[in-house]
């Protein structure tokens, strides 16, 4: 499931539109999103280690003025985990926390992001329910957590995800901010059995954004 998030998150990340000089003269167009990571203190903090921190890479072709031409966008994906050890089987991973660092495009005084006009709900199912084999997604609560400096909600789900035969009633959690141009969109996965709650919280404060 752990890998089906990621996944699901570099699926979803594209960017709809773009334009500018270069564009319009013939060079390729390209725009990159600055890293959004978890503290390391944080994550001493509540337990998690840092899995994957990757750029991505999608390079999409656009037409303007009746010539097509190549935009190359890169984001961010960080991704932690939560392990716990299971007697006869080892350290098992049991709760993700991931966040996603998306560009926006700027033609003129217009900006574009698909993340711009997804909620909560949304980003849970264009992240998570149709990447992770999660179903029967269903709101059930929200906070405000300040992510960057800003006060932001963060919905609280629950769903059924199945994975190696076996469903699991799963919690998640989404919210995301625009900070410094980028869009940063959290996400965690747990067990529903598990409360990591106030552990999600802080590690939602505790990211960083190199913009």
């Amino acid at each position: 499931m752990n890998r089906k998030l990621v996944a699901g998150a570099l699926l979803a990340v594209l960017v709809l539109s773009s334009g500018c000089l270069g564009f319009l003269l013939g060079d390729t167009y390209s725009v990159s999103a600055s890293k959004a990571t978890v503290g390391d203190d944080t994550l001493s903090q509540t337990g998690y280690d840092q899995a994957k921190v990757k750029k991505v890479g999608i390079k999409r072709t656009f037409k303007a003025a009746g010539q097509s031409r190549d935009v190359k966008v890169t984001n961010w994906v960080a991704q932690y985990h939560k392990s716990i050890g299971i007697e006869g089987v080892g350290e098992q991973t049991v709760a993700t926390f991931t966040v996603v660092s998306s560009p926006s495009v700027s033609v003129g005084k217009k900006s574009f992001n698909p993340l711009a006009k997804f909620d909560n709900r949304d980003l849970v199912e264009k992240f998570v329910a149709g990447y992770a084999n999660v179903r029967d997604v269903k709101t059930v609560g929200s906070k405000n957590v300040t992510l960057l400096g800003k006060e932001t909600k963060v919905t609280e789900f629950t769903g059924t995800a199945k994975t190696h035969g076996v469903s699991i009633d799963v919690t998640i959690q989404a919210t995301k901010v625009k900070h410094d141009g980028d869009w940063i969109v959290v996400l965690a996965v747990y067990p529903k059995k598990l409360d990591e709650s106030d552990d999600v919280s802080q590690l939602i404060s505790g990211v960083q954004h190199d913009g």
